[in-house]
């Protein structure tokens, strides 16, 4: 077998075959484009691109425990995944509730909250028909200093309550399979690596990726620890990796409508092993750099380059 082969080889032997269908070849196409409690947003994509979507990216509330134990959005998630066999749903999951005291993680850790937890994998195996076809983003971004599981102050605390959850979660459904996912640019001078919970509770290793806060193509690649680390953080653990929100940036400190970016994207995905990729089609969040639908408009001249490139 050739190095590439074998490499997607091992990848999937540690992954269900559902999950492992797109890593031969190029990244299955996924998607962001907000309103979780709907998917034709998502079918009106894959009519303007030709190509259909085959990834959403949904984001369970953090207002509460209880919010977090039962994801609004289910009824959606089952009747997506029931319109396409070959369709995955990444739902983000809060580790703890926004607004959590310093210490609520060590209490995640020792197991306070499982109720909680067990009830969401029970409503994840339950209400949506596939539960080998979701895939839990648990703690997502904790390189970052803006949600309430951060482990940029305390990587072990993060570490812990990550591992109780998948353990936790696992013990009521064995199907769902967990992702570990950081951002491209966090808190300066952490390094995400000391936050990993360990290849035995990650299926998955995702980063999120957007054209701001670097200077260009190179630094994205090469910079410190960027796509070129990630990857090899990813093969190192023989993990598949996926981009669970990657996009334009219309914001202060990004690039606009940077043709180059979204080439450079896509032939970084094609490059790899690389699982899903889900481009951020919405205004909310920050980026503001949707490119189809009601808030596209910003960047034109890459949404043709996009349509180019991601319909073959």
């Amino acid at each position: 077998m050739k190095a590439s082969t074998l490499g997607r080889f091992t990848v999937c032997a540690a992954l269900a075959a559902s999950l492992c269908s797109a890593a031969h070849g190029e990244a299955a196409l996924g998607l962001h484009a907000g309103k979780d409690t709907q998917i034709a947003q998502y079918e009106e994509f894959s009519n303007w691109l030709g190509k259909t979507v085959l990834y959403r990216v949904t984001f369970d509330s953090d207002d509460s425990w209880n919010a977090i134990a039962s994801p609004y959005f289910l009824s959606a998630t089952r009747q997506w995944l029931a319109s396409n066999p070959q369709r995955h749903e990444v739902v983000s999951v809060p580790l703890v509730p926004k607004g959590s005291g310093s210490d609520t993680l060590s209490e995640v850790a020792a197991g306070k909250y499982d109720s909680y937890f067990r009830q969401l994998a029970q409503n994840l195996a339950g209400k949506t028909g596939a539960p080998d076809r979701i895939i839990v983003r648990l703690g997502w971004e904790p390189n970052g200093t803006w949600y309430a599981w951060s482990a940029v102050k305390s990587p072990d605390a993060y570490i812990k309550a990550f591992r109780r959850v998948v353990q936790t979660m696992r013990s009521v459904s064995k199907d769902l399979r967990f992702e570990w996912n950081v951002a491209r640019t966090g808190a300066k001078g952490f390094d995400w690596t000391n936050a990993y919970p360990g290849d035995d509770v990650v299926d998955i290793v995702s980063m999120d990726v957007y054209d701001q806060y670097i200077h260009d193509w190179d630094d994205l690649l090469n910079g410190h620890q960027g796509l070129a680390f990630f990857r090899s953080f990813a093969r190192q653990h023989h993990k598949p990796e996926a981009y669970a929100e990657w996009g334009l940036s219309n914001g202060s400190h990004g690039h606009g409508d940077n043709q180059a970016f979204v080439q450079h994207m896509h032939e970084w995905f094609v490059s790899g092993d690389v699982l899903y990729a889900a481009y951020w089609n919405t205004s909310s969040g920050g980026p503001d750099a949707a490119i189809e639908g009601r808030d596209a408009g910003k960047v034109p001249n890459s949404a043709q380059v996009f349509k180019s490139l991601f319909s073959r």
